[in-house]
């Protein structure tokens, strides 16, 4: 297969898994306010029997649905961001936007695994890239860095301006850089210009893009 017929069905293949993830927490979301929602039916029949509510546990259940629904807002909130990610080949993508919504995508995975996802502080910033390739690199960084974590281990991510392009960093505290090379995703990596670096001193490895256009 030639890499132009490649490259649009690894796109839509990762389309289709953030796609199922996120359809996965909207059923998660679903069963919790359904679950509440059954002991609040459950308590009105108690009620109608003559049992004396208790407005402690009926309070527990609409807090449980309301906060389910806050949830569940922020899940429809992220996937129509990225989806709206494929409206434009290019354009100028807020940095710690870009990270936040990465990592937003790719929580779940951390979850399955029992690994922490954090996004540490950055400078503010913002440079010239395709957004839905760069929310794949970012998911791809992170994604091969749990493959050397364990379970209950932490991966910080971070970004900064660098140069006009950016700089995003992951680590692990009290180990060593998470990404040693950048083979799960070296062709992504190379059609958007970036390059992997790692300090083995500070135990971080850094994902560093140039500005669409501009020289690696």
């Amino acid at each position: 297969m030639s890499r132009t017929q490649c490259e649009p069905r690894e796109g839509l293949r990762f389309f289709g898994r953030i796609s199922a993830s996120v359809s996965h927490e909207i059923k998660n979301v679903f069963a919790v306010i359904n679950e509440a929602a059954g002991l609040i039916e459950d308590f009105t029949l108690m009620a109608e029997r003559g049992v004396p509510l208790q407005p402690d546990r009926l309070k527990s259940a609409a807090n449980s649905i309301q906060g389910q629904i806050r949830r569940g807002d922020a899940i429809v909130r992220n996937m129509n961001a990225f989806a709206h990610s494929t409206d434009e080949d290019v354009r100028e993508v807020n940095l710690a936007e870009a990270l936040r919504l990465a990592a937003d995508l790719t929580a779940r995975f951390a979850d399955m695994r029992q690994i922490k996802l954090a996004v540490g502080e950055g400078g503010p910033g913002s440079m010239v890239a395709c957004p839905f390739d760069l929310t794949r690199l970012l998911h791809s960084s992170m994604a091969a860095a749990f493959d050397s974590m364990q379970p209950g281990d932490t991966l910080v991510v971070s970004v900064s301006p660098d140069d006009g392009g950016a700089s995003f960093s992951l680590s692990v505290p009290g180990k060593d850089a998470p990404l040693k090379d950048d083979a799960p995703f070296a062709e992504l990596a190379r059609a958007m210009n970036a390059r992997l670096e790692v300090d083995e001193k500070t135990g971080t490895s850094q994902l560093l893009l140039a500005d669409k256009g501009a020289p690696a």
